[in-house]
C-alpha cells in the first residue's frame, strides 16, 4: 500500500556515492539482530502492546493472544486485510509467535518502530 519508489531512490543514491554499505551495516548492528535460537527469525521492535490474530486481518473471530510492546522476533512477512493504527495504513502483516503461547500467528506491521516499518520487507522474507 505505501510507496518505496522514494526509498527505493535515495538507495540508489546512496550506493553511487558509496554510502550505502556502510550505512546499512551500522543501522542493521543497531536495529536488527538474528536470534541465536534460530537463524530464520529477526528481531523488530513494536510500539504498543497489540492482538494476534490466525490469520493476516484484523477481525476479532481470527483474535489468538497478545503480543507485548518491546523487542520480539519475526518470521516473515505477508499481504493480508488493510490496516490502520499508529498512524499508518499498511496490508503487511509478520508472522510471529505471541506472548501468550501462540505460534505462527500475525501482527500488523503498522505498530512497529519507525525502523522497522520502514524496512521490515527488507529484512523479513516473504512468507
Amino acid at each position: 500500500m505505501r510507496s518505496r519508489s522514494l526509498r527505493s531512490a535515495t538507495l540508489a543514491v546512496l550506493a553511487t556515492a558509496g554510502l550505502l554499505a556502510t550505512a546499512s551495516q551500522a543501522v542493521a548492528a543497531a536495529q536488527v539482530s538474528r536470534t541465536p535460537a534460530s537463524a530464520s527469525t529477526y528481531n523488530l521492535t513494536t510500539v504498543i502492546d497489540q492482538w494476534t490474530h490466525w490469520s493476516p486481518d484484523a477481525n476479532t473471530s481470527s483474535h489468538a493472544g497478545t503480543l507485548y510492546a518491546g523487542t520480539s522476533y519475526f518470521y516473515c512477512w505477508t499481504y493480508g486485510a488493510t490496516y490502520s493504527n499508529n498512524g499508518h495504513t499498511d496490508n503487511v502483516w509478520l508472522r510471529t509467535d505471541d506472548d501468550t503461547g501462540n505460534r505462527g500467528v500475525y501482527v500488523s506491521d503498522v505498530n512497529l518502530d519507525s525502523w522497522g516499518w520502514h524496512h521490515d520487507q527488507e529484512v523479513l522474507p516473504q512468507c
